[in-house]
């Protein structure tokens, strides 16, 4: 059944929205998610996440406390192994930032600057993110977002039998050491909460049963079972096919922005900004997931 016939059978949404992109996302508007009496949409929203891969909702006003509310009702949520940059008192609440304070920075600055799912370092990867966007620069810090069920389902059929049932590894030491290193190494608390996790190349939705690549810049170590050559050779063959422009949807971010994502089925990407000049704030939640097959 093409995403057309799914959409077209599913139950009409009680909210009105338009699409990101030909193949994936909506935004949907005039929505405010402030009030608790939206949480009845708000779980319209978890249904459509299914669909859609990816939702934009403009112009929101939340506080912490109603940001971390509204994740829950997509799931349980996780605590980042960073635990230096959960500080706004609610540890649900990852901040991404430039900004420091009393000498300090609140926040992870130039995280994922790279193609990838979040969380999917660990055994049972993410299934969500709803990234809110506190403080923006007026230009630059657009953020990409490329669905790997249009990437896996334009592969060539050999490539799709090729890597059917492959492996990979996905190391969260070695990504950090590459991405952060002009920072203290992680700690051995760390270390041991993100040992090495092995997942397919290709999962499948858990609801849906659709298909994905689950590839990835930095964080994918190896193909298993390959020579070393041939694994690189492959991963970046498949990782830049991954994000071709007929996959990819670029946001450009206002205050009051809220993102949901689902990683199982989704990549995405932060690009740089004059973090001299500008300031930003992005608060990040993470929503549990299960261990993709």
């Amino acid at each position: 059944m093409s995403m057309s016939q799914r959409m077209s059978t599913a139950t009409p949404a009680p909210f009105a929205s338009r699409p990101l992109h030909p193949g994936f996302g909506i935004e949907v508007t005039d929505l405010d998610l402030s009030n608790p009496d939206s949480d009845a949409v708000v779980d319209a929203l978890v249904s459509a996440l299914d669909t859609h891969s990816l939702i934009l909702v403009r112009g929101q006003t939340l506080s912490n406390a109603r940001h971390v509310d509204i994740s829950r009702r997509f799931g349980d949520l996780l605590t980042h192994v960073l635990k230096q940059f959960l500080t706004t008192g609610l540890p649900e609440i990852y901040v991404l930032s430039n900004v420091s304070e009393q000498g300090k920075p609140i926040g992870n600055h130039k995280e994922g600057w790279n193609w990838h799912s979040d969380l999917s370092y660990v055994a049972e990867p993410s299934m969500g993110s709803l990234l809110y966007s506190v403080e923006v620069p007026p230009e630059g810090a657009d953020t990409l977002f490329a669905s790997m069920h249009l990437a896996w389902e334009s592969l060539p059929p050999a490539t799709q039998t090729r890597i059917r049932n492959m492996t990979a590894t996905h190391s969260y030491e070695g990504y950090y050491s590459r991405a952060f290193a002009d920072r203290a190494p992680l700690t051995d608390e760390q270390k041991a909460r993100t040992p090495d996790v092995v997942h397919p190349v290709v999962r499948t939705h858990p609801t849906t049963g659709r298909l994905s690549l689950y590839v990835g810049q930095d964080i994918v170590k190896q193909i298993d079972g390959l020579p070393a050559e041939e694994s690189t050779s492959l991963l970046a063959a498949l990782n830049a096919h991954a994000i071709s422009d007929a996959f990819t949807y670029r946001h450009k971010w206002q205050q009051g922005d809220l993102i949901i994502w689902d990683n199982r089925c989704t990549m995405h990407c932060a690009t740089p900004y004059d973090d001299n000049r500008y300031r930003r704030v992005m608060h990040r939640t993470t929503v549990a997931g299960t261990r993709p097959f």
